[in-house]
């Protein structure tokens, strides 16, 4: 099997090589405690197959966390994170260039810095986006001739979604009214390293660098929701995947992910989806069956 164009020295199991001229899509096979360096184009990672750990650096920082199917990362260019997986991993991965994504972002009128900053993404879900890659990588691993048309479609639809998490607008890595790209992304990382447990304004506030009183307005204008709304909106999604994706008990998801029982997750879902946990996690069990 040949290398990876985006990670030299990993094994590739299929690859859009140079097809694409401001992309590169591959699916990969990561072996634990390989390292790699820096990436010279923004990289987003796709979870797939089995839960695995990840070990990252965030600005001197050791970060880790669960992988679950699905999961996601962004690393942008030239950000030296030290990704290094715990256990041996399947990928999907989408290269894309600064240059063109910066174009595009302009003809597109996000918002952003001048140049484009993207803000390191280390631990999220976002089922479009992962639909998206699952199509680009079924494209190239079709057997038939690729459509180039869908090929880029796909490209730009994902691109549009990494601009919309993690471009820093209104100044120099800076979102309009909010705060730097950087602590964006550390707010995120704490957030996501303590959901268990819970977090208060005051921690945020000292991972922001801000007073408390303006915590709230400045978040809103990074991330678009409050505080209150985006540790809970992560707290129901990483629940939703733990249902979907272990044989954990429900008090278990509960309690793992921050609710104060399992009372309290069953109602939050419920608001959230319609679902109880149960509901949810039969109903995930009988798609999964083809039922």
């Amino acid at each position: 099997m040949a290398g990876s164009h985006i990670k030299p020295g990993v094994r590739c199991l299929s690859s859009s090589a140079g097809d694409l001229a401001h992309a590169v899509v591959e699916r990969t096979v990561e072996h634990a405690a390989e390292s790699h360096g820096t990436p010279d184009r923004h990289v987003l990672v796709v979870h797939t197959g089995a839960s695995a750990s990840l070990a990252w650096n965030a600005d001197g920082t050791a970060r880790r966390a669960r992988f679950h199917t699905g999961e996601a990362l962004v690393n942008p260019a030239g950000y030296a994170s030290l990704p290094c997986w715990q256990d041996d991993v399947e990928l999907m991965l989408l290269a894309i260039d600064p240059e063109w994504l910066e174009a595009y972002a302009q003809e597109s009128g996000v918002p952003m810095a001048r140049p484009l900053e993207l803000a390191p993404d280390f631990h999220f879900t976002d089922p479009l986006l992962t639909l998206l890659v699952q199509r680009l990588v079924a494209e190239y691993e079709g057997g038939g001739p690729v459509d180039a048309l869908y090929a880029e479609s796909l490209v730009q639809a994902a691109a549009a979604i990494v601009l919309r998490r993690c471009a820093a607008g209104g100044g120099p890595g800076r979102s309009e009214g909010g705060l730097p790209a950087r602590r964006v992304a550390e707010l995120r990382d704490y957030i996501h390293l303590h959901l268990g447990r819970r977090i208060t304004m005051e921690e945020l506030s000292r991972v922001a660098g801000v007073s408390a009183a303006h915590l709230n307005r400045l978040f809103r204008a990074s991330l678009g929701e409050s505080p209150h709304q985006y540790v809970l909106r992560q707290r129901v999604e990483r629940a939703q995947n733990a249902l979907l994706h272990t044989d954990d008990s429900i008090a278990d998801i509960a309690f793992a992910h921050g609710f104060a029982d399992q009372s309290h997750f069953a109602r939050v879902l419920r608001r959230s989806t319609g679902l109880t946990p149960r509901a949810l996690r039969e109903d995930g069990a009988r798609r999964q069956a083809g039922g």
